[in-house]
């Protein structure tokens, strides 16, 4: 087992956060502008690369999902806690992380005929300040697949920290 560095702390830290406000988070439910229930995620397939596309929260207030990121250092492997499913190929995935300041992201993802795995990845950013903010958000990022999701199963790609590139 490695020891966890210095940024790896402050991620630790500020993941923690972010878990103790979801779960405090968990027992309300969210509805639309319009009244009616959020939908939960729906099965989907394929292969993939992400990228940015904005989106709308539920107040109707732009969202811009995180642009993946190949220059990340003290990645770790965090959970997505939900997804959605934005066009044929593409699934927009939840996840939490730290501020855009300090963290970055990007996706590992498997996909067959079967189903689609996905690992959300996130990281300390090139020049990131030495003191980040111990403030957690939830972030998205879409990943698009090399075929339509059509009925496959969309689940967690396990990745252990030690074997990221």
């Amino acid at each position: 087992m490695r020891p966890i560095s210095h940024g790896g702390y402050r991620l630790v830290a500020v993941l923690a956060g972010v878990a103790l406000l979801t779960a405090a988070g968990a027992g309300c439910a969210r509805q639309d502008p319009g009244g009616g229930a959020e939908s939960g995620g729906s099965e989907v397939s394929g292969s993939s690369t992400a990228h940015s596309a904005p989106t709308q929260d539920t107040t109707g207030d732009a969202v811009v999902d995180d642009e993946p990121r190949d220059d990340l250092t003290g990645q770790q492997v965090v959970e997505w806690t939900d997804y959605e499913v934005v066009s044929e190929r593409e699934l927009r995935f939840h996840f939490p992380t730290g501020t855009p300041d300090c963290y970055g992201s990007r996706t590992a993802v498997e996909e067959d005929d079967s189903g689609i795995r996905v690992a959300t990845i996130v990281g300390l950013v090139p020049g990131a300040p030495e003191n980040c903010a111990l403030v957690g958000r939830t972030a998205s990022i879409v990943v698009t697949t090399e075929t339509p999701v059509g009925n496959r199963t969309v689940e967690h790609l396990e990745v252990a920290d030690e074997d990221l590139p």
